[in-house]
């Protein structure tokens, strides 16, 4: 007879061992799985919820002609106008996008409660204000929980809570600014403040879909509905005194993203540089978490500011960012993408022929990776020292040689980012540069425009030419190279590339452009980046030339060049003659030999894309000469 090796029956200590370990082994194949499907889930209700608010919005607009406004502010409230500088919001914003959608999502009883002649913080929209909406949440976003509510206390006897929210209106990727720069740093995309003191008016947009006070409809729109992002997905706030992810509440960072683009030092979504959003109350969060801290949970704010500015597009999600597009659709957007295909996507001036591929291919696309098309060099071997064409444009010829581009200017006491370093160029060949700007009376004559875009008798001709797109200032080079005694002469012309603007720029060499502290006293260089108080635009030439006989290269207006602009480009820029890459939705602006300098090395103030102008950018061109024909 047989004997049991557990007399008292059950499991002996091997066996248990060895489910134990049978367990264990399927929890850590069926775990990953697990937390997989879960966010998955998470996921595909955060997209439903996104389409349906999509889809409200197509109806609001059917209904209404337009689509909503981000928020209403009541100007009635305060005696100051610049309620955009405004921290006491409490006493003047009023519904907002979300509140005014809630009929068409479902949501009348809700709306019903609204109180439209009182501010969203008065008692009677307390109910509202409090209430969290599934509509409004992203199941991944652990934040999003009602013991989080945002506490917002102006005053010792005031505090106000709001539910949290995941989805923002697209007020804009355009910078934060509200004017259109100078001469020292111009500002490409930016937003927009009208106020009318006499009539108690009060708007604030940007090229987004809905601003502050400001609406738009179909007649607004260049960019079509199937490749204009409508909703962003944000995080709410970390903790009760961090004012971001707020569906109620109409203002910056609250409900509406806002200059995160190329422009600003938010661009692009899920972006984790310490200083990407301003917002009101940035200094407590960063002094109870630590930057270090508000970084790890991808919320970083700026500690030094304290009003709502600027708010990126964020997510819990771990590869982008979900946006809902004007037409409905909802696509997850690559953190990676091309931070000015992002800008692009946000604006509703965006030509919609300007995309080179299928929006849903787009959403992921990190940039180019092909080199554009070297530019035609000077040719002839004899090319003299100057040049003067047929309407008396001066070019003055560059030689051939090698140069580190990109060195910071002395003085710059700020770690360089790791996507722009110093890199080693070589131009092969020489080539004739325009010792000045274009200047109006130079485009008129060719473009044959008496009324040429900065026509006013108080401008003199011989200013640099500036409110010109990109393409305009191709379309000029395209016709001076067409105009008989050029043709005969064997000259075509073009922009510079960065390259050869830096190199002229840099007189050749390598080293940093210096500062002298005594110009900001006796400006005699007419140097303008970093000058303050910016100076005015001027007739061409009325500085000093540089070594090589060219005129404003640091000074009045900025430059438009050839290459489409890529953050990463000088990481991988060939060594000889590079010229960018061959696919781009924004172009390179020059005005001084480096713009990454201090704090602006994460901000691309003059960036813009070519369907774009600026009263502080013109362009300059190089002329090909080619050997007459034997």
């Amino acid at each position: 007879m047989e004997t049991s090796s557990n007399p008292r029956g059950g499991l002996s200590r091997i066996e248990v061992l060895v489910i134990l370990m049978l367990l264990l082994v399927v929890g850590v194949v069926v775990g990953p799985w697990v937390l997989g499907s879960r966010e998955s889930a998470r996921r595909t209700a955060c997209e439903e919820r996104m389409a349906g608010l999509a889809a409200g919005l197509i109806e609001y607009e059917r209904t209404q002609g337009r689509l909503p406004t981000a928020a209403a502010w009541d100007t009635t409230a305060l005696h100051s106008l610049a309620l955009h500088e405004s921290s006491r919001w409490d006493l003047f914003v009023g519904p907002n996008w979300a509140v005014e959608l809630l009929p068409y999502i479902g949501r009348e009883s809700l709306f019903e409660t609204f109180d439209a002649d009182a501010p969203i913080c008065a008692d009677a929209n307390r109910s509202l204000r409090e209430t969290t909406l599934a509509e409004m949440t992203c199941p991944a976003d652990e934040y999003n929980r009602p013991e989080n509510h945002f506490l917002f206390d102006p005053t010792e006897d005031l505090a106000y809570h709001f539910a949290r929210g995941n989805f923002a209106i697209n007020g804009g990727t355009q910078s934060y600014f509200t004017n259109e720069g100078s001469t020292k740093t111009p500002t490409g995309d930016h937003g927009h403040v009208e106020i009318d003191v006499e009539e108690r008016t009060f708007r604030y947009w940007g090229n987004g879909i809905a601003g502050f006070n400001k609406s738009f409809d179909a007649d607004d729109f260049a960019n079509a509905s199937s490749s204009l992002i409508a909703l962003n997905e944000i995080r709410a706030g970390i903790d009760t005194i961090d004012i971001r992810g707020c569906w109620a509440l109409g203002h910056i960072a609250g409900s509406v993203t806002w200059g995160h683009g190329i422009n600003g030092d938010a661009y692009c979504p899920n972006n984790n540089w310490a200083r990407s959003d301003d917002i009101q109350g940035g200094g407590q969060l960063n002094e109870k978490f630590g930057p270090e801290t508000l970084i790890e949970l991808g919320m970083p704010c700026v500690s030094y500011i304290d009003k709502n500015q600027n708010a990126a597009s964020r997510s819990s999600h771990e590869d982008g960012v979900n946006t809902a597009f004007l037409d409905g659709s909802v696509r997850l957007v690559s953190e990676q993408i091309d931070p000015a295909l992002w800008h692009c996507l946000h604006s509703r001036e965006t030509p919609p022929d300007a995309f080179h591929q299928d929006i849903a291919e787009l959403v992921d696309w990190p940039g180019s990776s092909e080199e554009a098309l070297v530019p035609v060099h000077t040719t002839t071997e004899d090319t003299t020292d100057e040049l003067t064409n047929s309407i008396g444009m001066q070019f003055v010829h560059i030689p051939a040689g090698e140069f580190t581009m990109a060195i910071p200017d002395v003085g710059n006491n700020r770690d360089t980012p790791p996507e722009t370093p110093a890199h080693p160029v070589k131009i092969t060949h020489g080539y004739l540069l325009g010792s000045t700007e274009v200047t109006r009376e130079h485009y008129a004559q060719v473009m044959e425009e008496l009324d040429s875009p900065n026509a006013s008798n108080e401008i003199e001709p011989d200013q640099p030419i500036v409110n010109v797109t990109w393409h305009e200032a191709v379309k000029f080079c395209q016709q001076l190279s067409v105009l008989p005694d050029e043709k005969a002469a064997g000259r075509s012309y073009r922009l510079p590339t960065e390259a050869e603007w830096e190199y002229a720029c840099r007189e050749t060499k390598s080293k940093p452009y210096e500062w002298n502290p005594s110009r900001y006293e006796n400006n005699q260089t007419g140097h303008a980046a970093g000058m303050s108080p910016p100076l005015s635009l001027t007739s061409v030439a009325s500085y000093p030339p540089n070594a090589l006989g060219l005129y404003d290269m640091r000074g009045n207006a900025w430059e438009w060049c050839a290459d489409w602009f890529d953050r990463d480009y000088y990481t991988r820029a060939p060594v000889e003659n590079p010229a960018g890459p061959a696919v781009g939705y924004a172009k390179v602006v020059r005005g001084s030999d480096w713009i990454y300098i201090g704090e602006a090395c994460f901000i691309n103030y003059p960036i813009l894309p070519p369907w774009k102008s600026s009263p502080n950018i013109g362009f300059r061109v190089v002329c090909v000469q080619t050997p007459p024909e034997k």
